[in-house]
């Protein structure tokens, strides 16, 4: 039932005007009353002229302002979806559980993904697992960490860092260099990107010897396994 309130022609027929005001007075309550109990018609596309602090249900189809079917308010310039109280809401937690060794040195490496604990609007492409896509765009914060392991006593460097779309994220390289043998170390870095709805993301790394590699810890009595590598998203605004 629409919120919003045509009258009818006027009969011609005066003795049909009885009627007619009962069916207009009928049609008027209806309206008012959908506005009254908070409901609002799905809208399928942009009010032409939208004024701040105007409130929209887009349909995230024929409309889309951003972040899909959703409601929506008008602050002046931008259409900003009711989540989080800044348009926030995608996120995901997305994880591996294999060993990943660099097949040569000095070659990036794209790390894959086979277990996603937690998502919304952010997902692991099916035919390339190396490739995490985000439906909406925004500002987003991202941590990721993974856990090293020296195969041999000699240095051994490694570099991981992001591509967005297949470019390198500059500024965001993790370094760090492990020798004796058997030793394990986690690391992690965090940083906050900007996304554009259909990016994808990718978490390479690179290595200077195929002894150093990313790998996992088998669970124990007293405590649970680990993952190789982790990464947890949060979309902190459009």
């Amino acid at each position: 039932m629409s919120n919003r309130y045509v009258p009818s022609p006027v009969p011609n027929n005066t003795e049909n005007l009885a009627s007619y005001l009962q069916e207009e007075l009928k049609r008027i309550s209806e309206a008012t009353n959908n506005i009254s109990d908070g409901h609002l018609d799905k809208a399928h596309v942009e009010p032409p002229r939208p004024r701040a602090g105007d409130i929209r249900y887009a349909d995230g189809s024929d409309w889309n302002p951003g972040q899909g079917g959703n409601l929506y308010y008008y602050d002046g310039t931008n259409w900003i979806a009711y989540a989080g109280g800044s348009g926030a809401g995608d996120f995901a937690q997305i994880d591996d559980t294999t060993i990943h060794t660099a097949s040569s040195v000095d070659t990036p490496t794209a790390i894959t993904w086979n277990t996603v604990p937690y998502s919304q609007g952010i997902s692991v492409n099916s035919t390339d697992t190396s490739k995490i896509e985000f439906t909406n765009s925004g500002k987003y914060y991202m941590h990721f960490s993974c856990l090293l392991e020296s195969n041999s006593s000699s240095n051994k460097e490694i570099w991981i860092f992001p591509r967005i779309n297949g470019t390198d994220v500059d500024g965001s390289t993790i370094y760090h260099t492990l020798a004796a043998n058997g030793h394990k170390r986690t690391l992690s870095k965090g940083g906050i990107f900007d996304v554009t709805a259909g990016d994808y993301l990718q978490a390479m790394f690179a290595v200077d010897d195929t002894n150093l590699r990313l790998t996992t810890q088998a669970a124990t009595s007293f405590a649970p396994s680990a993952p190789s590598t982790s990464i947890e998203i949060i979309q902190l605004s459009q």
